[in-house]
């Protein structure tokens, strides 16, 4: 009797263990290929993460981001033929549910400010590296969580 409960005890500590962990959705728009790959192949490795969809031009996000219904958007900046702060006050107009955390590659103080001002709900800078970015999208995910739990 006394193996049997030890047993079942330790059956239910394990399994507890095994809860499938619900991955949170990240849409990734960087208009750097090779970039945006490296971001994706490291999102796509985390045990609480996946990404849901990716972008390099503006029209596409916006449109795809409708249809992918991600958790969170990664937003790089620094665009070449468009202005990334005018993508996140769009984005937080069409999406307001959605977190933002914006992205960028230099000049992060000229970037940040605006970034908060225009609704990004966090900022990374790709030079510190993805493990950085990853965090960051963590950090993120958590606040808006709170925030909607915090408005019920």
């Amino acid at each position: 009797m006394k193996l049997r409960a030890r047993i079942d005890g330790f059956l239910n500590r394990l399994n507890r263990h095994r809860e499938p962990i619900v991955k949170k959705k990240v849409f990734v728009f960087e208009h750097h290929a090779i970039v945006r790959q490296a971001i994706v192949d490291k999102l796509n490795r985390q045990r609480d993460l996946s990404v849901c969809g990716e972008a390099e031009d503006v029209v596409f996000a916006l449109t795809a981001i409708g249809a992918a219904m991600p958790d969170l958007v990664l937003a790089d900046i620094q665009l070449k033929a468009s202005d990334g702060i005018e993508l996140i006050r769009e984005l937080r107009r069409l999406y307001p549910l959605v977190p933002v955390v914006a992205m960028t590659m230099f000049e992060f103080i000229r970037y940040e400010q605006g970034a908060f001002a225009a609704g990004a709900i966090g900022f990374v800078v790709k030079q510190e590296g993805l493990e950085k970015i990853t965090e960051g999208i963590r950090h993120a995910l958590d606040q808006s969580k709170r925030r909607a739990t915090h408005e019920k």
